[in-house]
């Protein structure tokens, strides 16, 4: 019998622990997802200031993200993951407290947004990274196609169980649950035993940064998709915490229940992901990724079209195929393509690519919303998705990528360090 490709970085001890903590930490997040905008809903929250919750969390995300990724190309990668992990838990675990006291205010939402948004800040470019540490380069975007079905996992079954959780026993219990993931993917990850690396030269954190960035602007297919991103973002960076909670409350009448389900359709979409891509053979990868980011840019634009449950449910589906295909396959290249050296900084430059509007995105989106109501908002979204996705399908220079027998190579002149 044989295994899926997905499955098979799993047979790697290492990758095995830190792909368990994870996903159950996934899990956690996605249960406080739900319970988020509802907790704020309920203390009088406004849009703007549901959307201000996200947008400051992203904002010390991205203030952060640099250092981040030097010191995780500095220090064990391991160590950052557990020190975020620990810093979520137990920021998580006081607005839970707060919340089931009845003394939590919009403030503490606000303040936790901060911790949270330094700690992934972290955490993040050390995940991406210590997945090159763990498994080898031929199963690289099998193992990102694992981190993303673990990820999946957690979004089928998170936002349901938060959305019951808030139902029938209101935020605080959630949040509880969030707190305790954190601590288990804590735990698990101290089991792990990952290869040491050698000690990079110590010049300045200032200094480093500064290489990261002449690394990545020396090779246009790398700087001009991290442009893409930065600039599509906008279309999906407000959905989760502002457009679909609101298009749930003020487009389809329902509440935390519906909230739940349609955010677990998204997770739907990206399982079928995580199996499709990594069974894929891909000869030119850059014109899939664009393919699956137009698929995902038609069904936000659709959800504005058709706003009945059902076509939302099958939609997020799809929006979550399009844009976790495109992430996994992205993730491999840069893993493949980059000197483990430089990886940590090249991937929180590719993370600030992603982030670095989304702090005003979400506001934006709240905005918009209250002007032209959350299914106009997805019809803009969507086209403006559309837009970006078409151009990067006939003119990116990440289409002259090519792979040859089972390695990928670069067709164009610079340098891969």
């Amino acid at each position: 019998m044989r295994w899926p490709q997905v499955i098979v970085p799993l047979r790697h001890r290492d990758f095995r622990l830190l792909w368990t903590g994870q996903t159950v930490s996934s899990f956690g997040n996605a249960v406080r997802s739900v319970a988020l905008p509802f907790q704020l809903l309920a203390l009088g929250a406004s849009p703007l200031q549901l959307g201000g919750a996200v947008g400051i969390n992203t904002a010390t995300s991205v203030a952060f993200l640099l250092l981040g990724g030097a010191v995780a190309d500095r220090f064990p990668r391991r160590v950052l993951i557990l020190a975020s992990d620990l810093l979520g838990g137990c920021v998580v675990g006081v607005i839970a407290l707060l919340s089931a006291a009845g003394q939590l205010r919009i403030e503490h939402v606000y303040i936790a947004a901060v911790g949270l948004g330094a700690a992934d800040a972290f955490q993040s470019p050390a995940y991406s990274a210590i997945i090159a540490d763990l498994v080898p380069a031929n199963i690289l975007r099998a193992g990102n196609a694992a981190r993303l079905l673990g990820r999946s996992l957690a979004r089928i079954v998170g936002p349901t169980v938060g959305g019951l959780v808030v139902a029938l026993a209101g935020p605080a219990p959630a949040f509880g649950i969030d707190a305790l993931t954190f601590l288990f993917s804590f735990a698990t990850l101290l089991l792990a035993n990952p290869p040491r690396r050698a000690n990079a030269a110590q010049a300045s954190i200032l200094r480093e940064i500064r290489q990261g960035f002449a690394y990545v602007f020396s090779l246009p297919w790398l700087w001009t998709t991290n442009l893409y991103f930065m600039l599509v973002n906008v279309a999906y960076a407000g959905q989760s915490g502002v457009m679909t909670p609101l298009l749930v409350r003020d487009g389809l009448g329902g509440g935390a229940e519906m909230y739940g389900t349609i955010t677990a359709a998204y997770g739907v979409g990206t399982i079928v992901a995580s199996f499709v891509v990594a069974q894929l053979v891909l000869r030119r990868p850059g014109r899939p990724m664009f393919a699956f980011e137009l698929l995902a840019g038609l069904s936000v634009l659709a959800i504005g079209l058709v706003p009945t449950l059902p076509a939302v449910v099958a939609l997020m589906a799809l929006v979550g195929v399009g844009l976790s295909s495109s992430t996994v396959i992205w993730q491999a290249m840069l893993q493949r393509h980059v000197p483990e050296r430089m990886l940590g900084r090249v991937s929180s430059i590719d993370l600030l690519g992603n982030s670095v509007i989304n702090p005003i995105a979400p506001i934006a989106a709240a905005a918009l919303v209250g002007s032209i109501g959350p299914a106009g908002t997805f019809v803009v979204a969507g086209t403006y998705a559309i837009a970006f996705a078409s151009v990067g399908l006939v003119a990116s220079p990440l289409l002259r990528i090519e792979e040859s027998g089972g390695e990928e190579k670069i067709i164009e002149s610079g340098r891969l360090g």
